[in-house]
């Protein structure tokens, strides 16, 4: 079954946060996204993924993903751990890279962080709302055949 990430966390409005802003979006493409991309694919778990910034108050991690919440979280926290360091220390009222760079802080902050979509899942889950699937429960690794 998949789940999906709604990681939504607002930024901070200071001049050198939004110079760090700038810089993200400046060098994304060349610099951050190669290593989200092959994080990704290593993980064999993400169905799809994007990174959204909004009118420069917002940063959205958005993802569908096989498995375990706490295991895909602590995965990611392994393997991202520069970009998650960039990208929190933007974010306002986030604890230091020093405090969520722990297994079940990382988790419990992302999941504090998560948006709820709306509607409901079959049978329901508090922690997430509704998803569609056009190919049912097949995992990631059932559609590449590995």
């Amino acid at each position: 079954m998949a789940h999906a990430l709604n990681m939504t966390m607002a930024l901070k409005q200071d001049p050198q946060t939004q110079a760090t802003l700038a810089q993200v979006k400046a060098t994304f493409a060349q610099n951050i996204q190669p290593a989200i991309d092959a994080a990704l694919r290593k993980s064999q778990i993400v169905h799809f993924a994007r990174v959204l910034v909004i009118d420069n108050k917002y940063i959205q991690i958005i993802t569908e993903y096989d498995g375990d919440r706490q295991q895909y979280t602590e995965f990611f926290r392994k393997e991202l751990q520069p970009v998650f360091k960039v990208i929190f220390s933007m974010a306002e009222g986030a604890p230091s890279w020093d405090e969520l760079n722990d297994s079940n802080t990382f988790y419990e902050y992302s999941k504090g962080k998560n948006v709820r979509a709306l509607g409901e899942l079959d049978p329901p889950d508090p922690n997430e709302g509704w998803l569609f699937s056009a190919y049912g429960g097949k995992t990631v690794k059932d559609l590449l055949g590995t």
